[in-house]
């Protein structure tokens, strides 16, 4: 059995990341999950680009260029292990803007591409590199974690996060304002700029994706457990 960490609870409050990260599940799972299945079929369902020419794209995407990232970021956190963290905390809100480029028919069709193959094309490649850019800070997010909690306080925020999550997507489906479609948090911005604007829960959701990244900035240099 393992041995009895004291105050292993009131531990866990006191690390100010930890209340954060509790913060930044429920905010993910209550407002970037209800649409999360039409988000995906935005890179399949297109008139102009066949399904396998779709998922060619997403190979290339999660395979190759993740490659390569993992590649080059394990070459920098060799002398330096912040730089993951802060560079993924400086992303800001890349699910947020995955799901409103492919929900809010922003992405439609981009005229200024030319012809209707290479704005689908385009539009999907954005699309693509958002979610990448959102899955390498999921992995910032949990180096984060990693270089400011002992092993045993890790484990213990991602159970914890893990039932958190769960019960807030719940919540999402049936009480969020966008839970049987992206209109009000992620407004049809195809009819025009003003009115996707005026929606009130589009900034509720969007402000809160900006916080986030401030806190983390803030309590993991506060608490970082070695610093350069």
């Amino acid at each position: 059995m393992p041995d009895t960490i004291p105050s292993f609870y009131m531990s866990l409050v006191r690390r100010h990341v930890i209340p954060w990260f509790f913060f930044y599940v429920i905010v993910q799972n209550y407002w970037l999950t209800t649409n999360y299945g039409r988000s995906w079929e935005f890179l399949f369902n297109s008139k102009v680009i066949p399904g396998p020419a779709a998922l060619v794209l997403a190979i290339g995407f999660f395979a190759v260029f993740w490659s390569l990232l993992l590649w080059l970021f394990s070459f920098l956190s060799k002398t330096h292990p912040w730089i993951v963290p802060l560079f993924s905390i400086g992303l800001g809100a890349p699910r947020w803007a995955q799901m409103l480029w492919g929900t809010s028919g922003i992405g439609l069709y981009l005229p200024w591409l030319g012809t209707a193959v290479v704005s689908a094309l385009g539009s999907r490649v954005l699309w693509l590199w958002l979610g990448l850019l959102d899955t390498v800070q999921g992995v910032g997010l949990g180096m984060v974690l990693l270089l400011t909690l002992t092993r045993q306080h890790v484990a213990a925020t991602l159970i914890a996060a893990q039932v958190l999550g769960a019960v807030f997507t719940i919540l999402a489906r049936a009480t969020a304002p966008h839970k049987v479609g992206p209109d009000g948090v992620f407004p049809d911005f195809s009819e025009g700029v003003l009115p996707g604007l005026s929606k009130p829960f589009f900034w509720v959701c969007l402000i809160l994706q900006l916080i986030l990244p401030i806190g983390f900035f803030k309590f993991f240099r506060k608490e970082q457990v070695s610093k350069p």
